[in-house]
């Protein structure tokens, strides 16, 4: 569960706090058609101009983000890259709005 009011993501292990920037990008991942994003959305919910430079950027931020769903309680592969379109949400996340 995301509260966007509280940065927090809740799940089986407990709370975790995020930033605005994983909470927007979270939010986007729940609102998308099959809960797939391309990489200038994933830019664009990071403030970045998507540009091959920024890729890696792109790639520690979803790492980070990873680790932290998974310390919420989340099991297995939560955020995917998919080759040469962006990246998938396969964890369900129900967003409370404020």
């Amino acid at each position: 569960m995301l509260s966007l009011h509280k940065l927090q993501l809740t799940g089986p292990a407990g709370a975790v706090k995020i930033s605005v920037t994983e909470a927007s990008l979270l939010q986007a991942f729940a609102q998308a058609p099959d809960a797939r994003l391309g990489f200038v959305q994933v830019a664009q919910c990071m403030g970045l101009e998507f540009a091959q430079d920024q890729k890696t950027n792109m790639q520690v931020r979803i790492v980070r983000l990873r680790k932290k769903m998974h310390d919420a309680g989340a099991h297995g592969a939560v955020i995917e890259s998919i080759r040469n379109v962006g990246y998938q949400l396969f964890e369900a996340v129900e967003v409370l709005k404020p």
